[in-house]
């Protein structure tokens, strides 16, 4: 499928989910005393030294995000941190204006600039995701222990009962993914050799694009070479999620009121449901992320729908609009275009795909 026809495959599926979901959250009663001018002046009322905080601190974690794609590239080569940083800017660019078919922007961009194969930058790109994905996980059961969770007293035990059931599951599902990773870096070689055998009872296409897969996983691991490198690698991402959940903090310190006493755990919820909502969203407009950080907000968090829906804007606005306005500049910088971007990527897959 082409990467055109992909994307607005992707747009039309986002844009329906996002509709259903908004119709459902809309037939709550509260919806009826609803004020966008309520929600407006909430917004403008933000404290601006909270928000310009939150800018500074979005950019940092570029930053952070920038030397761990450097750690984790150093085996195969030392990489400009300028480069690396670009990458980053127009890489989550291109996911907020594209969706998720962005997501190929950062590699791309990258083993162009840095000349390295697109098949190490995936596999880097897979190794972020693993980290990342543990590290959301770890922060969610977190905060459903430690944040207080405002619900109707009629529903208040089992949803608190279902909260520290989802938590465990949670921690004991991370805790068996890092063993599968240990098995995995500790047996590359092994498995490289078998994952063939293992996979002959799937169809030839589906076994190639498995195989190939697991190859890029096992290769992603293998930048973790020593104790050092392990613990450098998840010192990083600590850092970079202490950050992310402290942008979401600050805009809440920003509004004040009800909003602005939330703990910096109950950011980290607020997070999580965010990054949920960015599965299904509109490129440019988001949409899925709004709406669901405004549903865990008011069901959970015990917050007014106003405040709630003036909060999940500028948070929206505090990820989006820094990370966009800076990667405008870079393009122009650059030379580059979206367009460009996408042939880039479309160049080093081709050659991909030659090479299999």
């Amino acid at each position: 499928m082409k990467p055109v026809v992909r994307r607005w495959l992707w747009v039309g599926v986002s844009a329906v989910v996002v509709a259903l979901v908004i119709y459902h959250v809309s037939q709550g009663s509260e919806w009826r005393n609803f004020s966008w001018g309520r929600v407006w002046a909430s917004i403008t009322n933000a404290n601006p030294a909270y928000l310009l905080a939150a800018v500074a601190v979005t950019y940092s974690s570029y930053v952070v995000r920038a030397y761990r794609w450097g750690f984790f590239l150093e085996p195969i080569k030392k990489a400009s941190l300028r480069v690396l940083f670009t990458g980053q800017i127009l890489g989550f660019s291109a996911i907020y204006l594209l969706g998720r078919p962005g997501e190929i922007v950062r590699p791309g961009y990258i083993a162009q600039r840095e000349s390295v194969s697109y098949t190490s930058m995936a596999a880097v790109w897979l190794l972020e995701r693993i980290y990342d994905t543990i590290f959301i996980a770890l922060l969610f059961s977190a905060s459903l222990f430690l944040v207080p969770l405002h619900v109707a007293p009629e529903q208040a035990r089992s949803v608190l009962s279902g909260a520290h059931t989802v938590s465990l599951l949670t921690l004991l599902g991370t805790a068996i993914f890092v063993v599968f990773l240990v098995v995995l870096r500790l047996r590359a070689d092994t498995m490289k050799l078998r994952t063939p055998w293992l996979l002959r009872f799937l169809p030839q296409r589906q076994q190639h694009h498995l195989e190939r897969f697991l190859r890029s996983f096992a290769d992603g691991l293998g930048v973790i070479r020593s104790w050092k490198d392990l613990w450098a690698s998840v010192a990083s991402t600590a850092l970079l999620w202490v950050i992310n959940v402290s942008v979401f903090w600050l805009v809440f310190r920003s509004m004040g009121g009800d909003v602005g006493r939330l703990s910096w755990m109950a950011a980290a919820l607020a997070l999580f449901s965010g990054i949920l909502g960015m599965m299904v969203q509109l490129p440019g407009i988001g949409g899925g992320f709004q709406v669901v950080v405004i549903k865990v907000m008011t069901d959970f968090l015990g917050i007014s729908l106003v405040e709630a829906a003036g909060t999940s804007i500028m948070i929206w606005i505090m990820l989006v609009f820094p990370c966009v306005a800076l990667g405008v500049v870079l393009l122009v910088h650059e030379g580059l275009s979206v367009r460009k971007l996408e042939k880039i990527v479309e160049e080093e897959e081709a050659q991909l795909k030659d090479k299999l």
